[in-house]
């Protein structure tokens, strides 16, 4: 078996997620073998990411784009309302807070991610977390968000009028917070780009490099 069955054989057992969902995307994007060159050029090299989530963080959603994003160069702090270790709510996996919210600024960081479960409901009752998503929102810095993630945008007050997705139990919220809600894999509006469910996270992924290339050659 090719080593990226393997992995995504791994990966599809510890997450949970599809093994075919898991298969195209090493397929699509850790298949082909890099030249040294390649291997030299990370595209998101210096770029610093900040992943805001907290108790009951959906495992793959936090996880797959920490590793994908390290993975091209970014460097990837984990945030939340205070700092500390915190359990998915679907596994036994823990992650770590790095640093609380409160301690960081929205200067700190070129991208803000914001994965699903049932974290970002209790992380929304924050006020620091809605000040900070608030502030990185209105900078124009890119922000992606997947599952119920986009609950901290509402509560933050920044949808209206944007084109979004989110987990399809809560798409009323976004309605009624006068979001456009589209009922798509990937939905990317401008330097937002919102997901569903754990499937669709190859999608995400993808759009979420698409958009960081565009932000950082300027072209987007």
């Amino acid at each position: 078996m090719r080593r990226t069955a393997i992995v995504a054989a791994t990966l599809a057992f510890v997450l949970g997620v599809p093994f075919g969902v898991i298969a195209a995307w090493a397929d699509e994007h850790g298949s082909q073998p890099q030249t040294d060159s390649e291997k030299a050029e990370l595209p998101l090299k210096g770029v610093r990411v900040a992943v805001l989530t907290g108790e009951g963080f959906q495992d793959a959603e936090a996880l797959m784009p920490m590793a994908f994003l390290a993975n091209r160069g970014a460097k990837v702090t984990v945030i939340g309302p205070q700092r500390g270790k915190v359990k998915a709510y679907n596994s036994d996996i823990h992650l770590m807070i790095h640093k609380a919210v409160a301690d960081v600024a929205v200067q700190d960081f070129d991208l803000l991610v914001l994965p699903g479960g049932t974290a970002p409901d209790r992380i929304r009752g924050s006020e620091d977390v809605l000040k900070f998503t608030r502030e990185f929102f209105k900078s124009g810095r890119p922000v992606a968000a997947i599952c119920h993630g986009p609950q901290v945008l509402v509560t933050a007050g920044v949808v209206e009028g944007r084109k979004m997705t989110c987990y399809p139990g809560m798409a009323e919220e976004l309605k009624e917070a006068a979001a456009d809600y589209q009922d798509k894999e990937v939905v990317r509006d401008g330097r937002l780009v919102t997901s569903r469910v754990p499937q669709d996270i190859p999608a995400w992924l993808s759009a979420i490099e698409s958009m960081m290339a565009e932000t950082l050659k300027g072209t987007d």
